[in-house]
């Protein structure tokens, strides 16, 4: 972060990226945390989120802004998908190392497979949703956060949360059975 801090010029930005760090940083961690589930990379997500927070500074009207955990969540979200993806593609095994890894009792490979196929899907179909649906579906689904933390996350009452994510996930389920449909006529 002193590199960060160090980089920008302007002592009055200097200090509000500060600022921004010393409230928000300890949560990001959490949020990278959950995707990554590596310390090490965590600490490194929040730090990519702050430069790309830094090249956009002037957009950020205050530390107190309304919408700054919103967007925060977001942008961190964003490059801990960024780097979990880049591991898994640099870290990739085969079939056979998992099957020697997996217990008898355990689910099999192939039921691993089916689960992350299916996982992969409805996040790709989730991408397609208004990206207040697809915000607050992520939130709640894939970060696990229950819906007054989304609630004080969005800035939105907890009645608004709960039509929120009742909308999204109708729009969700419209969006899976087209493609169904559309699998069924091919």
């Amino acid at each position: 972060m002193l590199i960060i801090l160090a980089a920008i010029q302007n002592i009055e930005n200097r200090s509000r990226l500060e600022a921004l760090y010393k409230e928000h940083a300890s949560w990001m961690y959490k949020v990278a945390y959950r995707i990554l589930k590596d310390e090490h990379l965590a600490q490194d997500a929040v730090q990519e989120a702050f430069i790309n927070i830094t090249n956009n500074l002037e957009k950020i009207i205050g530390p107190d802004c309304n919408k700054i955990r919103a967007l925060f969540v977001i942008i961190v979200r964003n490059v801990s998908i960024d780097i979990y993806r880049l591991r898994k593609k640099q870290y990739s095994v085969s079939i056979e190392d998992i099957e020697e890894d997996l217990s008898e009792s355990g689910p099999s490979v192939e039921e691993i497979l089916m689960n992350n196929e299916a996982f992969t899907r409805v996040a790709e179909k989730i991408k397609e949703l208004h990206p207040s649906y697809a915000d607050i579906l992520a939130l709640k689904f894939f970060y696990h956060y229950g819906d007054e933390e989304i609630s004080q996350i969005l800035n939105i009452t907890p009645e608004n949360t709960r039509t929120r994510l009742h909308r999204a996930r109708k729009s969700l389920i419209k969006l899976l059975s087209q493609e169904q449909e559309a699998k069924n006529h091919d």
